[in-house]
């Protein structure tokens, strides 16, 4: 079914016209009427027709100057006009305003038949064409989803291989990269397409899947961003808090050129998330002072939920018995001596050396239980090397020899 308003200020007319057209094209069309200009604009606002049949001498607003008015907002709708008035400066505005045809009264009724038979083959071409762009925007918009989540998984080393010869979702000369660790997962999982609608509004970017409460975005950039990318990132953080209802961190790489560089920048953004202090809540890969040999290490971040100082305490646990250094640990996990004596002594309350005397004391407790053990064996088995210098640490921490303290556990156990 069509939508036909008729406009005109006489009613026979109007009237004449539906019946006509209702008995030479049944159940083809709905009708509406209206009796000036003014009324005309009001029907095609209300019912939005898809057909107008528009009379020129009417009262209040004439016909062109409705037809004017209706095209501010309907600009493809189909208007005929009929009228009495075959004046040759009336048909020049209409063609001005798009009019579909000029018909003069009294209107045959094979007119009406052509016309109507003409414009509904049009709207209907024109609807399959619309259904078809949409089609395509649908799809297309499908495939840019796939292609940004494949190509942002590629530049995270999720997946090995990206053919450059399909379709990239967006060129980058220049870039750099975020990586975003949410505190907890979305309670709205709409909540992560605004967010993301709410990014792509603020720059350039891709954005990548979530993953185990992480995710990166991926800036174009130019030179204008250079020494700004900080201050952009703790912008960037309350809005999307906001929209997440999570609070979040976000780690910065540097800016590079390429998708080679795009990889590199990711890595350190990754990096530059994972040895965040406690604390913190942005932080650029140039503020962390790693050393030389972590130009080739993939964070782990990205794939544990573990910080920096988590995995040290999971690595001192294993190994607490090993003769282990301050410059050995701080090695394993690519930071300099200084900043990670730092970094540990305020996340952990603790000097590192106070913690690995404390947890080999904590281990030693529990070997005495174990009266199959001598206390020289326990030592060994601790880390110590001189049985004589375990038995001063413990005493300092426990305030008893590892003997008392064994004494002391079997008169309780007894």
């Amino acid at each position: 079914m069509y939508k036909l308003l008729i406009a005109d200020d006489e009613p026979l007319e109007r009237e004449g016209l539906q019946l006509m057209i209702e008995r030479l094209l049944p159940h083809q069309f709905v009708i509406f009427h209206a009796e000036h200009g003014r009324s005309a604009i009001q029907q095609v606002e209300q019912h939005k027709p898809d057909i107008v049949f528009m009379d020129i001498k009417m009262p209040g607003i004439h016909g062109l100057e409705a037809i004017a008015e209706i095209r501010k907002t309907h600009a493809m709708m189909k208007i005929v006009i009929v009228t009495a008035y075959d004046y040759f400066a009336y048909a020049k505005e209409a063609i001005s305003l798009g009019v579909s045809e000029y018909l003069l009264k009294p209107v045959k009724k094979e007119q009406i038949v052509s016309v109507l038979k003409k414009l509904t083959a049009e709207i209907d071409a024109e609807r399959k064409a619309r259904e078809a762009e949409l089609d395509t925007k649908e799809k297309l918009a499908k495939l840019y989803a796939l292609s940004e989540s494949t190509f942002t998984l590629f530049l995270m080393g999720h997946i090995a291989d990206f053919d450059e010869k399909q379709m990239i979702p967006m060129e980058i000369e220049s870039g750099f990269a975020l990586a975003v660790q949410l505190e907890s997962m979305p309670e709205r999982p709409e909540a992560l397409e605004a967010m993301k609608h709410h990014v792509q509004g603020v720059g350039h970017c891709l954005c990548s899947p979530l993953i185990d409460r992480q995710f990166s975005i991926f800036f174009k950039s130019d030179d204008h961003w250079e020494g700004k990318t900080v201050s952009f990132a703790q912008k960037l953080m309350k809005p999307l808090e906001k929209i997440l209802q999570i609070r979040i961190k976000i780690g910065i790489g540097t800016i590079q050129k390429g998708i080679i560089g795009l990889k590199q920048s990711y890595q350190e953004a990754a990096a530059a998330l994972y040895y965040l202090p406690v604390f913190g809540r942005v932080q650029h890969i140039a503020d962390v002072p790693l050393t030389a040999s972590s130009e080739e290490w993939k964070p782990l971040a990205v794939d544990k939920q573990q910080s920096v100082i988590e995995q040290v305490e999971e690595f001192l646990q294993e190994n607490y018995d090993r003769d282990l250094s301050l410059e050995e640990v701080a090695q394993s996990v690519h930071l300099t001596p200084h900043y990670f004596s730092k970094l540990f002594k305020k996340q952990t309350g603790q000097t590192f050396s106070d913690y690995v005397t404390g947890l080999r004391i904590e281990k030693a407790k529990q070997l005495l239980r174990d009266a199959s053990l001598n206390i020289k064996e326990i030592c060994y088995d601790v880390g110590y090397k001189d049985p004589n210098y375990f038995s001063r640490v413990f005493k300092k921490i426990t305030k008893m020899t590892p003997k008392q303290y064994r004494e002391h556990i079997d008169r309780r156990s007894s």
